[in-house]
C-alpha cells in the first residue's frame, strides 16, 4: 500500500499491474519468498526512476530468478538495488545479478557470501568498473573453493581497499587472482 501511491505517480495502469503481479509471483514462489517480495515492493519506488520501465521489468525478473535459487539472495539483491542501480547502467542489471548468483553453490556459506556481495555492490561499484567487479567476483569464487572465511574477509577488505587504489584496480585483482590459484592463503594479506 505504501509503495502503490509512489508507483502510481510513475507508472501507467498497465505498468502498475505488471509491477504488482511480479511481487505477487515472488511471494508465491517458496515458503520464505514473501520476504523477498516485501523488499521488492519497498525498494521499487527508489528503483523505478533510475531506469526505463523495460529495464525495471528485467530487474524484477532477475530478482525472480534469484528467488528461485534462494529467497535470501533475492532479498539481498532487492535491498542493494537502489544504491547499485544509482551507479550501474541499466543494461548491466542481468550481469550484476549473475555475478551474485555465481557465488551461490547451494550451501549456507555460499548463500551468505552471495548476499554479502550484493550488499557490498553499491560501495564496490563506486570504485570498480563492471569489468573489475566481474574480476573481483571471479577472485571471490576462486578463494571460496578453498575457504569461505577467506572469501568473506577479502570481500570486506575489497570494500575498504578499492576506493584507495588508483586506476589499475583490474591489474591488482588479476594479480590477486593469480595468487589465489597458486597460494590462496596469501591473498588476504596481499
Amino acid at each position: 500500500d505504501q509503495a502503490w501511491s509512489l508507483m502510481a505517480a510513475e507508472l501507467d495502469k498497465s505498468q502498475l499491474d505488471t509491477w504488482a503481479s511480479a511481487g505477487v509471483d515472488l511471494a508465491r514462489m517458496a515458503v520464505r519468498s514473501w520476504e523477498a517480495a516485501a523488499h521488492y515492493y519497498s525498494v521499487s519506488p527508489a528503483v523505478v526512476g533510475l531506469m526505463p520501465f523495460t529495464y525495471f521489468v528485467k530487474w524484477a525478473n532477475c530478482g525472480h530468478s534469484l528467488c528461485s535459487q534462494s529467497p535470501e539472495l533475492a532479498r539481498a539483491y532487492f535491498q542493494a538495488s537502489p544504491g547499485t542501480m544509482s551507479v550501474l547502467r541499466s543494461r548491466h542489471i542481468e550481469s550484476w545479478a549473475n555475478l551474485g548468483s555465481s557465488l551461490y553453490k547451494g550451501t549456507w556459506k555460499s548463500r551468505a557470501l552471495s548476499c554479502k556481495f550484493f550488499e557490498a555492490s553499491p560501495v564496490l561499484l563506486k570504485s570498480l568498473t563492471l569489468a573489475d567487479l566481474e574480476r573481483f567476483a571471479a577472485l571471490l569464487r576462486a578463494i571460496s573453493r578453498r575457504s569461505y572465511d577467506h572469501a568473506f574477509e577479502c570481500l570486506t577488505l575489497g570494500r575498504k581497499l578499492y576506493p584507495l587504489l588508483g586506476e589499475n584496480k583490474g591489474t591488482f585483482i588479476d594479480l590477486a587472482s593469480t595468487l589465489a590459484n597458486t597460494n590462496w592463503r596469501q591473498v588476504k594479506s596481499f
